[in-house]
């Protein structure tokens, strides 16, 4: 989850009082956000994913100040008419199709507002817009716009001159070269043509999601403000508009509308009215075990930043920044969140008898705190694959496996034997990040079995990939060594052998008393080629069911209840 700095004195001028790091360090976690720690100029905090409009502190602030009672209620904002116009081009429709911009004037580009609008562009950037795969934000001086605007495609050869760069590149060159088309470039994969938005002189903004123009760079002489974003999610688009410009208002900002012409429709931006919601207050007193009165819970709404109207049922007015509001339990949430959690008196259900957690999840839990500490990234993948990821494209002979009867896409239709091919496919997804990538995933997996009634067992398994340039067999059965030598694990047979997906001569299989528990190795070239990595891969895979039955006789802590 993202973590923000916060300036103290500048979160102290945004709030309109002065506030004790004492007090924030008590009182904001209560609100929904994590408190990180102190810093030299004030404090971070971690902000979870359902609020990217506090991933500011203008954001935080604002909600801040509801929640202490400051400035509780609705605070509304207004976007002014005015001749802005883009023109979205139907050449991105198979792109990139969805486009809405805004105008904000009388800003102050001050250090503060600097440091705060980029934090809050990269953190918006990696959570709700997906790591600019579904949403990018490109934020540009107006004053060296000439509109209307033009959102469309060129080919490859086309060029302009980016930020960060010594003069102009084309568009291929900058996917190939430039620090962000290595970074971003995966995005517009096998794209015949790539987005360019330029004003009507022919001039260059941006390259979405890749790289702004250096022509409308940001500068401390910067005023007013030309807001686009692009992406593949009409409704995410509108949302993350929404927070920047309103985070703007919040340092003096003026904010204008454009009209977006489409090919077949006209959508003005930004829409900051709120939503209506109805809320039944029966409803929330049944679901939190309170008696709250329509007075209390309209009081506590609005310690939320919400409008309120007390009538037969509450007419909520939810803040047009508000992503996380679907459905009136998101109001419910903000009721016990401004009530508190630490009010409510916890209660044992009148049941049987109590429950506790089943040894072998107890188990796991520690397998996977040790693997952490191997420096091993943990990850977490689908049951359901097909025969190509298990055998084709691991060089392994098919076996009989779990198959759905009426799979309605080739991509999910049986459930996995092994582990290993989900992490494969893991790091073929991710060959345009950085290098090492060592992975890890305990899961189940499904095998065939005329014992059961079923047909089929669940079985535990434990998969581990080493990623980078000197990843070799030495070192993946050296983690086997050392996992099991943590757990105490003895009498273990090392024998050569195993997974045909492993090289000859750099594989294994450890056994105990005959019963496999371990296959790990080298994998092959021909493995690597289909997967389309170019970096070595160590692997091992691991019965967890056997490793756990070896463990349990001795740890008192995995054994259960009496």
């Amino acid at each position: 989850m993202p973590v923000i700095e916060v300036h103290l004195r500048d979160f102290q001028e945004l709030l309109g009082v002065e506030v004790d790091i004492e007090e924030l360090e008590q009182r904001m976690p209560m609100m929904g956000v994590a408190w990180e720690g102190r810093t030299p100029e004030g404090f971070s905090i971690e902000v979870f994913p359902n609020r990217p409009d506090m991933l500011s502190v203008e954001g935080l602030a604002r909600a801040y100040a509801a929640f202490i009672g400051l400035k509780p209620g609705l605070r509304r904002y207004e976007a002014k008419p005015s001749k802005y116009v883009a023109v979205i081009d139907q050449r991105v429709e198979s792109i990139r199709p969805y486009f809405a911009s805004a105008v904000v004037t009388d800003l102050k580009f001050t250090d503060a507002l600097i440091r705060s609008l980029m934090q809050l562009q990269e953190k918006l950037h990696i959570t709700h817009c997906r790591k600019r795969r579904k949403v990018s934000i490109g934020l540009h001086d107006l004053e060296a716009i000439d509109f209307p605007v033009t959102y469309t495609a060129r080919p490859p050869d086309f060029s302009f001159h980016p930020l960060d760069a010594e003069g102009e590149m084309t568009l291929e060159e900058i996917l190939r070269c430039h620090p962000k088309g290595r970074e971003y470039g995966w995005i517009l994969e096998g794209k015949a043509e790539y987005p360019i938005l330029m004003d009507s002189k022919g001039m260059v903004l941006s390259m979405p999601p890749i790289i702004n123009s250096i022509h409308t760079r940001i500068d401390e002489e910067t005023t007013s403000l030309f807001i686009d974003i692009t992406g593949t999610d009409m409704k995410t688009i509108m949302e993350v508009l929404n927070i920047l410009v309103t985070t703007l208002a919040d340092r003096g900002g003026v904010i204008y509308t454009v009209e977006n012409r489409y090919r077949d429709r006209v959508v003005v931006s930004p829409d900051l009215s709120p939503m209506e919601m109805e809320l039944d207050v029966d409803y929330v007193n049944r679901l939190l075990g309170l008696e709250l009165s329509p007075q209390e819970v309209a009081m506590l709404l609005e310690r939320m930043g919400h409008g309120v109207e007390v009538d037969e049922k509450l007419r909520v007015y939810v803040p047009c920044y508000r992503t996380d509001v679907m459905h009136p339990f998101d109001l419910v949430e903000d009721v016990a969140i401004a009530y508190g959690y630490d009010r409510f008196i916890p209660e044992i259900p009148d049941i049987a008898q109590p429950g506790w957690e089943d040894p072998l999840e107890v188990f796991t839990r520690h397998l996977r705190d040790l693997l952490v500490g191997f420096g091993l990234l943990e990850t977490l993948t689908f049951m359901m694959t097909n025969k190509r990821r298990l055998f084709e494209l691991m060089c392994l002979p098919e076996e009989p496996v779990a198959e759905t009867e009426n799979p309605k896409t080739e991509e999910y239709t049986v459930l996995r034997n092994r582990l290993l091919p989900s992490l494969m496919e893991v790091l073929s997804k991710n060959t345009h990040h950085p290098y090492p990538q060592n992975l890890f995933e305990v899961d189940d997996v499904i095998l065939l079995d005329d014992r059961e009634p079923s047909g089929a067992r669940t079985a535990r398994r434990l998969a581990i990939v080493l990623c980078h340039s000197r990843a070799n067999f030495s070192e993946i059965k050296a983690i086997m060594e050392s996992i099991l030598e943590n757990l105490g694990v003895e009498n273990v047979e090392i024998k050569a052998g195993g997974l045909e997906c492993f090289i000859d001569g750099r594989r294994l299989v450890a056994e105990v008393e005959g019963r496999p528990l371990c296959w790990a190795g080298e994998i092959r070239p021909e493995v690597l080629e289909n997967w389309g990595l170019e970096m070595p891969v160590a692997a091992l895979e691991m019965d967890v069911d056997l490793l756990f039955e070896l463990v349990r006789g001795r740890e008192r802590q995995w054994r259960g209840p009496p």
